[in-house]
């Protein structure tokens, strides 16, 4: 099986961990704990598969074949990412920069509305309710789409700061498809998350629903 096949069916299971926590296929309990399981888990295969194959595959764009050294710090390591081309790693150092910069937004937007959802879940599963689970799904989906967006479409930016490159979230899942790939996956998925919200806004209005 091919690299690329292999990070792709790894990732496979990000989306099935959103469907599993905002659709709820199998019910609150089991959809919940069971997508928090496939969470925890996916790291244990996710990781070691990337440190296998980190010094055959580029860290930006996932072709095999890399020859060069693009090292960048995560979580006080190294990692030692190589790229295809010095251009690859030029842009994959400029995204490094802009995530390190924005580590507090970026952490705001994406990893605070992902805990308190799961919270506000748990507790539901509890038999209590803060939040109803149609309004918390939005409060997961907005700020994170507008983070990965927004960041998918900035990182160039970064060839202007001279901040060290670093990746303080889990560098594993950038590199299943390579992050130029995933930034296409970050905007097919965020822009439809926005559009939806826009239009659950429109409709609200139009229904006279203030």
């Amino acid at each position: 099986m091919s690299l690329a096949l292999q990070g792709l069916l790894l990732f496979l299971f990000i989306p099935l961990v959103l469907v599993l926590y905002l659709r709820m296929p199998l019910g609150l309990p089991a959809s919940v704990l069971g997508g928090i399981a496939i969470m925890l888990a996916h790291r244990f295969v996710a990781r070691p598969w990337m440190e296998r194959h980190l010094s055959a595959r580029c860290f930006w764009c996932g072709r095999s074949g890399a020859s060069v050294d693009a090292n960048f710090a995560s979580k006080g390591a190294t990692i030692a990412a190589r790229t295809c081309t010095e251009d690859h790693r030029d842009d994959l150092h400029a995204f490094a920069h802009v995530v390190a910069t924005a580590k507090p937004l970026l952490a705001l937007l994406i990893l605070v509305p992902v805990a308190l959802y799961l919270l506000n879940a748990l507790v539901a599963i509890a038999g209590w309710t803060i939040v109803p689970l149609g309004a918390a799904a939005w409060g997961f989906k907005i700020p994170i789409a507008l983070a990965v967006v927004t960041l998918s479409f900035a990182w160039p930016l970064g060839r202007f700061l001279s901040r060290e490159p670093a990746i303080d979230f889990p560098v594993h899942n950038l590199f299943l498809l390579g992050v130029n790939k995933t930034f296409w996956v970050f905007r097919i998925v965020g822009l439809f998350w926005l559009g939806q919200g826009v239009w659950s806004v429109l409709e609200r209005g139009s229904g006279g629903g203030w």
